[in-house]
């Protein structure tokens, strides 16, 4: 296989490549990222402190992955998908914009570890409690949890089945999203001061 079926119009941008382990398509989002379909394909990321919501319509066979680094933000800096709230919102207007129906939506949510156990604050908790709260009030059936931690997951989803689940990534791989984590942390914290916020 060399080719991927079509993508939907707002994700063409969005890596894809044949895993010949799991004889699959495989969509890779980043942080800050979402992919939506309607194809037999899996969609995949990496996760440490962030949290990924796997959502469908599980009636249309239509569904995607977020994948979010904090809760919200104040001012312009929340119309982004790095934030929790606009990666909520952005994700379910994909689905129903492609056919879903918000009464039929279902989701699978992972993440929100902690990985550098040197940090003060845990982003991950806060994370956790963000989207908990947030599925809650919109009324969206969680299927399955796998929140906290101290490990890094990667994650795939099967939005058209329905399947989700996460692989615990051994010490090599565990390493880099911890660097990646560290870097991430000392630039949102110069931000946050930067902008008189206060997250941690």
């Amino acid at each position: 296989m060399s080719t991927p079926p079509e993508a939907l119009p707002n994700f063409k941008h969005i890596k894809r490549y044949w895993d010949f382990s799991r004889k699959n398509f495989i969509a890779k989002i980043l942080p800050g990222e979402i992919y939506v379909t309607k194809n037999h394909e899996l969609v995949s990321t990496l996760l440490g402190s962030c949290i990924a919501v796997c959502m469908r319509d599980r009636i249309n066979h239509i569904g995607g992955m977020n994948h979010f680094k904090l809760p919200t933000a104040d001012g312009s800096a929340g119309n982004s998908a790095n934030y929790g709230l606009y990666a909520m919102e952005l994700l379910i207007n994909e689905i129903m914009k492609n056919g879903g129906k918000r009464a039929n939506l279902e989701c699978h949510v992972f993440g929100g570890g902690r990985v550098i156990s040197s940090i003060k604050s845990n982003i991950g908790d806060k994370n956790i409690t963000f989207v908990m709260r947030f599925l809650k009030e919109e009324r969206i059936k969680i299927v399955q949890q796998k929140t906290g931690g101290t490990c890094a997951l990667q994650v795939y989803y099967h939005p058209v089945t329905g399947h989700a689940f996460s692989v615990t990534l051994d010490e090599s791989r565990s390493r880099k999203v911890k660097e990646e984590e560290q870097r991430y942390v000392t630039r949102v914290n110069q931000e946050i001061e930067d902008a008189g916020i206060t997250y941690f």
